[in-house]
């Protein structure tokens, strides 16, 4: 095969492909969509070569915060050109098949740097006529979506790798093989495939579930000591009035007893019912009841003095939080409060001196919200390792 005919080849698969997975890489837009971008994709001896693909889509322009945004539908077509044709026929390949991974980029609200996504596309056995050039179609379904903040969303398309096998009628690899070829795109373009807007549900921030990760600590008043906290805040504001679920993580209390002694205690913490509050003028308070266990205390990091299964609080705390003014849920804050730790029980013969190194009121406790995204991506799909030709 000559150098030319072998180029008009992989430009036909290259295009062909890009398109496809293109289509698998552009879930949401604002109306009827279209792109048309230039890549440069290395080839097997050849080096960068120039490819274009035109991709087009129509999706809805909105999406509520908290309802499921179906997957998109993205269509392309891609012109092989009768050179190309021909090259392919010259190495006896009657279809065309192959694998895309396409890199693009999801920035919403929840990921506003932009959130990575790898598409991986198969592109449906194509016929190669005879003579003349062919069109090759591709479609892709992106995954289903769900947004926790409203604000503007985009996806913007940026580079790929093709797997691609040309095939003869019985369905064996042409002279070309199955190569490998990485697609850059050319600087300078507009990249952004679709662009859609995330709107509060019945139009006020509050008709939203909210989802957050939370970092803080907590001191033990009566001896001094800390408790690293983390885990996880889900709610929703409704006309004011705040409702959701605390999840804390387990964690380490680390306090001195009897004044000198260093003590380390794990910790674990069950939520006592739903979290309640209100969200007004821009205020947010929280009250949740929250019980602890004590599975071990140890003194100096390895001797044990206490602890076990029936080891806990008496009953649950009432934990109370409130943030600053101008607190905005969709972008979270810090939340502050102070709170009463019930005596502890069955933690063994010291039970009475570990329970006054931690129970009573004045605990300070700071948490931090950072929303989190609950966005169903596709996992990332990586093709087997291809016979590259020589």
């Amino acid at each position: 095969m000559t150098k030319k005919k072998r180029t008009g080849a992989a430009l036909a698969l290259a295009a062909a492909l890009l398109a496809s997975s293109l289509a698998g890489a552009g879930p949401a837009a604002a109306g009827p969509a279209t792109l048309g971008l230039d890549y440069h994709c290395t080839f097997p001896l050849l080096g960068p070569q120039p490819v274009h693909v035109e991709l087009s889509a129509d999706v809805p322009d909105r999406v509520a915060v908290g309802e499921v945004m179906p997957g998109i539908v993205v269509d392309s077509v891609s012109t092989v050109g009768a050179a190309s044709a021909r090259g392919l026929r010259a190495l006896y390949a009657t279809t065309l098949e192959g694998h895309a991974l396409a890199d693009a980029t999801l920035t919403v609200p929840e990921m506003p740097d932009g959130l990575p996504v790898e598409v991986d596309s198969a592109l449906d056995r194509t016929p190669i006529p005879a003579s003349g050039g062919f069109t090759v179609k591709g479609r892709g379904t992106a995954p289903d979506l769900t947004f926790t903040l409203a604000g503007p969303g985009k996806v913007t398309v940026g580079n790929l790798v093709l797997t691609l096998t040309p095939r003869t009628d019985d369905g064996g690899a042409s002279g070309l093989g199955t190569f490998e070829s990485e697609c850059t795109r050319d600087p300078g373009q507009a990249s952004v495939l679709a662009s859609f807007e995330i709107v509060d549900k019945d139009g006020g921030p509050g008709a939203a579930p909210y989802s957050y990760t939370l970092k803080g600590s907590s001191t033990i008043k009566a001896s001094g000591g800390t408790i690293p906290l983390t885990g996880a805040l889900d709610a929703k504001v409704d006309g004011g009035a705040v409702t959701g679920g605390l999840t804390l993580d387990p964690s380490k209390a680390r306090f001195q007893m009897l004044g000198f002694l260093p003590v380390t205690a794990d910790v674990t913490f069950a939520a006592e019912g739903g979290t309640t509050g209100t969200y007004k003028d821009g205020v947010l308070t929280t009250t949740s009841k929250v019980s602890a266990r004590f599975p071990a205390f140890t003194v100096f990091g390895f001797l044990p003095v206490g602890g076990g299964d029936a080891c806990r609080t008496s009953q649950p705390s009432g934990i109370r939080l409130t943030s600053a003014a101008g607190f905005d849920p969709k972008a979270g804050g810090a939340l502050t409060g102070v709170y009463e730790l019930a005596p502890i029980d069955g933690c063994g013969a010291l039970t009475g001196v570990l329970g006054s190194s931690l129970a009573g009121p004045g605990n300070a406790i700071t948490m931090t919200l950072t929303p989190k995204p609950s966005i169903q991506m596709p996992s990332a799909h990586t093709p087997s390792s291809p016979k590259k030709t020589s």
